[in-house]
């Protein structure tokens, strides 16, 4: 009699975890998972239990087994809810997800949020600039954002959309992407190396989005970035002309020549008419730049231009202004 009820007992617990609800204080959890192709329903039952769908996981691979859809699983976008039953849930990744097709997204290092806007209209992804655009407000849950000044700039995240390749489901979210590109920007910051500056974390990113437009040839970027804090220890106007052209294109740098008139247009970013940094980056700096901007090499340069004669995109560097001139004729 005594074993009778415990296996009843055993039925009635593992229906129980088969039809009845995950939340366990009444408050609703509502996300949507990502299933990658190739993932075990452990790493499944993980992922559930750690996003708050499901609130056991040894039940859940339990309702699997006993039900029929052990090889029907897909992978793909799913929304899901901590108040559906294991049931419904395996219902849900069974019947296939948002959408298994996916587009890339190749952001160029040193894009601008309003490039990458642009980038992912084009895109195969049905986000427009302007939901590009609305979901640079959204909430995003990373430590480095409260590091960022309130006010003054034009985007908040510019400077801290990782360039990068990237795959995305046709029907992701504008959030989704910027999202993804944040969590790369902190995962590619974390590994950057040790900061050797003065300069705290959303200076270290301006000087690097000035190095991405700057800087052509790879090796000198942190020559670059070592004349940069040599006029800001002499507090030298930078006089940057990829700042100058962030404010006059708006962003977007379809210019590439700096005229006189340009030098006097009114903007925190024209380190021309203002000392110091512009208010905030000029660009989305790769790891490099950031690197370079983390680590200056030092040097004695104050002056540097294109060397007209290479034309190769290369600079010639010189310590006084006379040489810069001399060099110039």
């Amino acid at each position: 009699m005594k074993k009778a009820l415990s296996i009843m007992l055993c039925v009635v617990i593992i229906l129980t975890g088969f039809i009845g609800c995950n939340s366990k204080s009444g408050e609703m959890i509502t996300k949507t998972i990502t299933v990658d192709q190739g993932e075990s329903i452990f790493q499944i039952a993980s992922k559930l239990k750690d996003e708050g769908i499901i609130s056991n996981k040894a039940m859940f691979i339990l309702s699997l087994v006993l039900s029929g859809y052990r090889s029907k699983l897909k992978y793909g976008t799913f929304p899901l809810s901590s108040d559906m039953t294991n049931k419904e849930i395996l219902v849900s990744l069974a019947g296939g997800g948002i959408s298994t097709e996916v587009a890339m997204i190749t952001i160029p290092e040193g894009s601008s949020v309003q490039q990458i806007a642009d980038i992912v209209d084009k895109s195969d992804i049905a986000v427009s600039s302007k939901d590009f655009y609305d979901a640079l407000d959204d909430e995003y849950d990373y430590a480095f954002i409260k590091e960022i000044p309130n006010d003054g700039y034009d985007y908040k995240l510019q400077g801290f959309l990782f360039p990068s390749t990237y795959e995305f489901y046709i029907d992701a979210s504008a959030h989704d992407i910027i999202d993804r590109l944040l969590s790369e920007f902190e995962n590619q910051y974390k590994n950057a190396g040790e900061n050797k500056t003065d300069m705290n974390m959303y200076q270290i990113i301006t000087v690097a989005s000035i190095l991405e437009k700057e800087a052509l040839i790879k090796s000198e970027i942190p020559i670059i970035s070592g004349v940069i804090q040599n006029r800001r220890r002499a507090q030298m106007p930078l006089q940057i002309c990829a700042t100058v052209l962030y404010a006059v294109t708006e962003g977007m740098y379809d210019k590439t020549t700096v005229t006189y008139k340009d030098l006097e247009v009114k903007s925190l970013y024209n380190t021309y008419k203002n000392s110091g940094l512009p208010v905030g980056p000029i660009s989305n700096p790769g790891l490099e730049a950031i690197k370079a901007a983390l680590n200056p090499e030092k040097n004695d340069y104050l002056y540097y231009h294109t060397d007209e004669e290479k034309k190769d995109g290369s600079h010639i560097f010189t310590k006084t202004f006379q040489d810069h001139k001399d060099t110039l004729n």
